[in-house]
């Protein structure tokens, strides 16, 4: 009997140029209203600041629920140019500005610091193990609410710092009052916070008037849709610029032998000589059927893509 594909679309990622001003949900936004019909359920990989620009990670067709695993093992690199001397309550230029450093120190010595002094300064204390308390005006959680939520209802929620890690740290520019940084950084790491952080290891203020989030592990933001490329349903279909979650994640790749098919739509554990944690579980078309996870020396179904889009007649 010939059997009925359902009209999900495939786990697909796309590399969205988010622009300044524009919110990270309202892209999923337009994402979710303009895309065809079947693509699941939809997220992003990790929100951006509405004042901020650059990649932009939206999954869907069950690829959404590698969000974790995108926080785990892809860093991020950021553009940040910021200003010494003065600090906002946001961390960035759209907040109210708390305090401001008029002393002759910051102009008269940080003004006449030269570019290769100040690197060396911050990646001496930056580079590596970063512990770092997240921003009252962030995206973290307190009982269910965003610390930014909280803020702006009057309470400042503070949490203990959290560990992070700084992988690269350049000075692209420096001009006095203002100061370019690239960073690459683990996920989680607010550049705000950092930024703030470094001005006041080199004994001042600062304040972030400009971010730009330029890659998510290889994925880069020259190369993501911009908004003239999003989706339009009936005029712009995107669903082919998506990005394989095999290539986004290049775990180890196992085809699964004709014999463990059932096994494998059941949850079953497969078993594969391989000390790595994790490894995708590829049909014999070269489709992608889901993610293994090890567990000693048994490897246990953690998603299942497959089952998505076939319907129980395929099962």
């Amino acid at each position: 009997m010939e059997t009925t594909k359902s009209k999900s679309l495939p786990p697909l990622i796309f590399n969205v140029y988010k622009p300044a001003r524009a919110g990270s949900f309202d892209v999923v936004r337009h994402f979710k209203r303009q895309l065809p019909v079947g693509y699941g359920k939809i997220g992003h990989f990790g929100t951006l600041d509405p004042f901020a620009c650059g990649v932009l990670l939206i999954g869907i067709g069950g690829a959404a629920r590698l969000n974790d695993l995108v926080h785990k093992f892809l860093p991020k690199t950021y553009l940040a140019i910021g200003r010494l001397g003065r600090e906002t309550d946001t961390g960035d230029w759209e907040g109210k500005i708390t305090q401001t450093d008029e002393s002759r120190y910051l102009a008269e010595v940080i003004g006449q610091f030269d570019k290769a002094f100040i690197q060396e300064t911050l990646q001496k204390k930056f580079l590596g193990t970063y512990w770092q308390a997240p921003h009252i005006y962030s995206a973290t959680k307190f009982q269910g609410k965003a610390l930014h939520q909280w803020a702006r209802e009057g309470v400042a929620i503070k949490k203990e710092p959290v560990e992070r890690f700084v992988h690269s740290l350049e000075v692209v520019r420096w001009q006095y009052p203002f100061l370019a940084l690239r960073v690459k950084v683990s996920s989680g790491t607010y550049v705000r916070t950092l930024f703030s952080d470094a001005a006041r290891e080199l004994g001042t203020l600062g304040s972030l008037i400009a971010l730009q989030r330029e890659s998510i592990g290889k994925i880069k933001s020259s190369e993501g849709l911009r908004p003239g490329q999003w989706p339009e349903r009936g005029v712009v279909d995107v669903t082919d610029q998506g990005i394989l979650p095999e290539d986004l994640l290049p775990f180890q790749r196992w085809v699964i032998p004709a014999e463990r098919e059932k096994a494998f739509e059941n949850g079953l554990s497969q078993r594969i000589e391989s000390d790595d944690e994790y490894a995708w579980a590829m049909g014999a078309d070269g489709s992608n059927w889901g993610l293994l996870q090890r567990f000693d020396r048994d490897w246990r179904v953690m998603i299942n893509f497959r089952a998505k889009l076939l319907t129980e007649s395929d099962l």
